[in-house]
């Protein structure tokens, strides 16, 4: 069939033009990646510089802040040894007199408004505070006892003190100095001035930083932020919390730990630390937001206090983000630029291309039709004949020159079986659109006026996808040999059918033949079967004879007596003697009725039956025989097993087990005549071993042991049907039968079943 315009293309698309946007694609990658490289870099470079700077600029404002801290609350430290020389203070403590108490108290008031300190104070010897700064205050240390304060302690004892913590009364953070007031060598109170840390705070709350004041434990005593105060930015240990909890310090303040998310150094003053902070949008939700922070700090050593500065990052990392975003554009842009003119050259050159391929293609199509095999037919909108190739006059053996805008009927006539399918593909409407390359194919001939004889061809009908008209192109394959090879291939497809028609009467004749064998096969074996059966009940006739010989002895010696006692009129005795005669009785009818079950003939059923039962049948078929010879048996009396079996054959089985090592223990048996039966369950499975103490089987035995007719007894004894009709009977009922030596002595039969289950049913 000739190719598609669109797939001659193909062959014609200048390979230039495929590998070139691939190369500049790269390129383009390429150098993208790089400036994204370089950009990523410096950026780094830039941050870290910006960094570095803010670093040197901080580390300034750390030491600027540390010496107001330490200036402004060192200026407080003397002031309680002012007041502890003060005669009003201790008159005060020494008389306790209203007038001396309440004019200190006007005092420290005044003292307190000059020196802007937050709380002055005497103590007595107790622990009772006197007089105080704020006596008009509602929260008024006067009368309070701070007794517990390490500040007191160490004043009472003649040293000065001092102290930090959150006020108990107050409410207020503060530092304390304290000291001892003394009336010639004796201590007879304390002065105190608290620092409030609140008056700093609010002084570098508008600061570009924020600042952490951190006591020796590492608690945030003081600083900008409010939700910073009382956590840690370390960990504190078990002991450490309790001895802060103890000392009243924070008073029922939790000590919790900083939100720090990541901690890494920066230098070797600062680190950069990452934490988590809640800020509050535009409708007053509360939200958690991750801010990077430069750490620097100091320590006071006056105070013993460490002091650090936070500043935020955010602004640098704005800035950075804000240059990449412009750099990122700038290089995006210039891109794009290339990427533009690249693509409009590009463009040109398919255009030109396409313009060279398109005059190739031209060439190669007259080419292809006026060389190809094929007959072509080009139609025109009304299905009239626009142009041939020569390959359809040589398809139909003359000049077609003269059919060159008639109809194509006059050419081609389609078959009887696909004239309505090419009458459909003809007549479509032109306003319906039609799936591409859409194909109809059908069988007709060539039939021209003068022509010798028709010509057989195929024909396909598609239509031309042609810019401003409707066209058809109908393509023709001369079919003359193939109908040929069709003619042939149906006369060997009957001649076929002929031959596997009489195989199959041949077959099914056979059939018939072979079931008829497989039923007498059957039949065969259930006679097989019976009459293992009834051999095995010759072997047990004499004990049964015995068996059942000695109850009738008992019958008619308790019948004789009976007789007599009823002439006695003795009737307890002679009922007595019927009882045991009816028992008796009973004994000889069990035994009779277990070997009319043993020798009854029937058909392998699979029902659950208890292995128990069929033990205990089986013993007592074989029970006249094993008293007969002495033979000692063992068997379970407890089994409590279930498996899918036939209850009768499984009886027989087991009956030919036993009544074969009853044989080997007679022929071969020189020390104790023992059988032993036991029962083991493994998984879904049940294994019942019947075991012999005769001298086992030989190697040449164990070979050919269930093969029909073998036998290892001596001569005249046996068929050697036993085991290999009772192998069968294992295989009907979906079971195994398998014979070893025991490695104590003797061999030992395993039959192997399916154990019933509850989902078996």
């Amino acid at each position: 069939m000739l190719p598609s315009p669109a797939r001659m293309s193909e062959f014609f698309r200048p390979k230039q033009s495929l590998a070139n946007p691939k190369r500049f694609a790269w390129l383009y990658v390429a150098v993208f990646f790089i400036c994204l490289l370089t950009l990523w870099r410096g950026g780094d470079a830039l941050k870290q510089q910006q960094t570095e700077d803010l670093a040197a600029d901080t580390l300034e404002q750390l030491n600027q802040l540390a010496s107001v801290v330490e200036s402004a609350i060192a200026k407080y430290q003397h002031m309680p040894t002012l007041l502890a020389s003060n005669d009003r203070v201790r008159k005060a403590l020494r008389d306790g007199l209203p007038s001396d108490i309440n004019q200190l108290n006007r005092e420290l008031e005044q003292i307190n408004r000059i020196t802007e300190a937050s709380d002055s104070y005497i103590i007595g010897t107790d622990g009772n505070t006197i007089a105080a700064s704020n006596y008009r205050l509602s929260t008024s240390f006067v009368g309070g006892n701070f007794a517990f304060r390490p500040y007191f302690k160490d004043a009472i004892k003649g040293k000065p003190g001092r102290y930090y913590a959150l006020g108990t009364t107050s409410n207020r953070r503060g530092y304390y100095f304290s000291y001892p007031v003394f009336e010639g060598d004796s201590v007879i109170g304390v002065a105190v001035v608290k620092v409030d840390l609140t008056q700093f705070e609010k002084r570098f709350n508008n600061q570009a930083y924020d600042f952490l004041m951190l006591d020796p434990d590492g608690v945030v005593f003081s600083s900008s932020r409010s939700q910073w105060l009382y956590k840690v930015m370390g960990e504190l240990s078990h002991e450490e919390l309790i001895r802060i909890a103890e000392s009243q310090r924070y008073f029922d303040q939790a000590i919790e730990t900083l939100p720090i998310v990541s901690r890494r150094p920066f230098d070797e003053h600062a680190s950069v630390i990452e934490m988590l902070d809640q800020v509050s949008d535009h409708l007053g939700n509360e939200l958690v937001e991750r801010h990077r922070y430069l750490v620097m700090s100091r320590q006071i050593q006056m105070l013993d206090f460490q002091v650090a500065i936070l500043v935020p990052l955010t602004s640098i990392e704005e800035q950075i983000a804000l240059w990449r975003a412009i750099f990122a554009g700038g290089i995006t842009i210039t891109m794009l630029i290339f990427g533009l003119a690249h693509l409009r050259s590009r463009m040109l050159q398919e255009r030109s291309d396409a313009i060279e391929m398109a005059r190739h293609n031209q060439a190669y199509i007259r080419e292809v039709i006026q060389h190809t095999q094929a007959g072509l037919v080009t139609l025109d909108d009304q299905y009239r004949i626009e142009a041939l190739n020569p390959a359809v006059e040589n398809l139909a053996a003359r000049s077609l020159s003269s059919l060159i805008g008639k109809p194509l009927s006059e050419l081609f006539q389609v078959s009887e079986r696909d004239k309505a399918c090419w009458l459909k593909a003809l007549s479509s409407d032109l306003d319906v659109e039609r799936e591409p390359l859409r194909l109809t194919t059908v069988e007709g001939k060539f039939h021209v006026e003068g022509a010798d004889q028709d010509v057989a061809v195929e024909a396909t009908l598609c239509e031309l996808q042609l810019p401003n008209r409707r066209s058809h192109l109908v393509t023709f394959h001369d079919m003359t040999e193939r109908k040929r090879y069709e003619m042939e291939i149906t006369d060997a497809r009957n001649a076929l059918e002929l031959r596997v028609k009489e195989r199959t009467s041949e077959l099914e004749q056979a059939n018939q033949r072979l079931r008829h064998e497989i039923g007498e096969h059957k039949a065969t074996q259930q006679e097989l079967i019976q009459t293992a059966k009834l051999a095995v009940l010759g072997q047990l006739s004499a004990g049964l004879n015995h068996e059942l010989n000695q109850p009738l002895t008992a019958i008619r010696a308790f019948a004789d007596n009976g007789l007599k006692f009823l002439q006695r009129e003795k009737y307890e005795q002679a009922r007595s003697n019927l009882q045991h005669i009816s028992q008796l009785g009973h004994h000889m009818s069990d035994i009779i009725a277990r070997f009319k079950v043993f020798a009854r003939k029937g058909n392998v059923a699979h029902t659950p039956i208890d292995v128990q039962s069929a033990i205990n049948g089986a013993m007592k078929i074989m029970q006249p025989r094993f008293k007969e010879t002495g033979i000692q048996a063992e068997f379970p009396s407890d089994v409590r097993v279930v498996v899918l079996a036939d209850m009768v054959f499984l009886e027989q089985v087991l009956v030919n087990l036993l009544a074969n090592a009853c044989d080997a223990i007679l022929e071969h048996g020189t020390g104790a005549k023992c059988v032993q039966i036991r029962v083991q369950q493994q998984q879904r499975k049940v294994n019942i071993f019947v075991r012999d103490s005769g001298t086992g089987l030989s190697q040449d035995a164990l070979e050919h042991l269930f093969e029909p007719f073998y036998t290892s007894k001596s001569s005249g004894i046996g068929l050697g049907l036993g085991l290999s009709i009772s192998q069968r009977i294992m295989d009907s009922m979906h079971g195994d039968l398998s014979a070893q030596n025991h490695p104590q002595g003797g061999a030992e039969f395993c039959v192997t079943l399916n154990a019933f289950e509850l989902d078996n049913e």
